[in-house]
């Protein structure tokens, strides 16, 4: 397949190296207005000089492709894909799909009437342990879901437009739980209250640093903890996660000694508990280890896979850009709840 890359520094330069060593796929154009970062990912990926441009138009009228991957700055989202869009190209576009509701939307519009997939890279729902997750809650291994702790803790650090975002933290970061949650509950969100601030530690102008409490459609809570500025802690990107049912949880932690998930059995029926559980080191109290069957290719590359399989098929994509208004709601409604210090209700998005 190939592929005419925009925005090639930063994080795009990620794609430089899945593109090209993921089988079946390869650059044909690289876009970017910097010189030294389109001259470094044009040497990656082996694309010559006269297929390297500064703008998208340049190179949708001068390469032939079967298809776009946007990793433009996010405010520049719109203009880079709907030009694809327009030019007849399917689009692989990195989240957030755009930082407004309204522009997002418009995309979505114009893949629907160019009959187009268009696909957000939500890929941390495309790794082995979350499709394992969400088939033990759709077939009801722990019950109907009450609620959700999930916490995530890494000091990162963002460079370029990023660093000048008023919620790099949620709408950088925090997008990805967010499409996990909505992917392992299936459902989406309701109402969300969010608080979010930026550490000392910090080295961005915007806040790295968040709480949120989500109610979903399906009744399900969720109490959120985020943070990209906690020098010396590290739960892993995908974070740490309890789900709990009516008849049990569901602990994800990949750091974990006792395997990455486990299940935890119990009747929440109270004549059940004979004594306190944690006085009794029994083996069933640390749960039953599950191994997630392995799904091939993850994350960037199921991304390309899925998107390629859905352009020959003509089929929606599962992150396609329709699905993904609703991850965005929910983002763009945290943000506001942040903002404002009120409780927020996602459809208002």
């Amino acid at each position: 397949m190939r592929i005419i890359q925009s925005g090639v520094g930063g994080f795009g330069s990620t794609w430089i190296y899945t593109v090209r060593d993921t089988p079946g796929f390869q650059h044909v154009a690289l876009v970017d207005p910097n010189p030294d970062a389109l001259r470094n990912a044009g040497e990656i990926a082996q694309v010559p000089p006269e297929r390297r441009f500064a703008c998208i138009e340049d190179a949708l009228a001068s390469v032939e492709a079967d298809g776009l991957i946007d990793c433009s700055p996010a405010p520049c989202h719109f203009e880079t894909s709907s030009a694809a869009l327009c030019a007849g190209l399917p689009v692989l576009v990195e989240k957030p799909i755009s930082d407004t509701m309204k522009q997002a939307k418009e995309l979505v519009k114009l893949a629907a009437k160019r009959k187009l997939a268009l696909m957000v890279t939500q890929q941390y729902r495309y790794q082995d342990q979350p499709r394992a997750i969400r088939k033990l809650i759709a077939e009801g291994a722990i019950g109907e879901i009450d609620h959700v702790v999930a916490e995530f803790q890494i000091q990162g650090l963002l460079f370029g437009w990023r660093q000048q975002m008023c919620h790099p933290f949620l709408m950088d970061m925090g997008i990805h739980h967010f499409d996990l949650m909505r992917y392992l509950l299936g459902s989406n969100a309701a109402r969300v209250m969010a608080h979010t601030w930026n550490p000392a530690v910090s080295n961005t102008k915007g806040d790295m640093s968040a709480f949120a409490y989500i109610e979903f459609e399906n009744g399900a809570k969720v109490n959120y903890t985020g943070s990209f500025a906690s020098p010396g802690t590290d739960t892993g990107w995908n974070g740490r996660w309890v789900i709990t049912g009516t008849t049990g949880s569901i602990v994800w932690n990949q750091r974990d000694e006792w395997g990455p998930v486990r299940i935890f059995r119990q009747n929440a029926d109270r004549s059940q508990y004979q004594e306190m559980h944690f006085f009794t080191p029994l083996p069933e109290v640390w749960g039953e280890t599950v191994w997630a069957d392995p799904i091939g290719p993850t994350g960037h590359q199921y991304d390309l896979y899925h998107w390629q399989a859905c352009i020959q098929s003509k089929t929606e994509p599962e992150t396609s850009g329709a699905d993904n208004l609703h991850t965005l709601a929910l983002t763009l409604a945290a943000t506001h709840s942040a903002d404002t210090g009120k409780m927020v209700d996602v459809s208002w998005f």
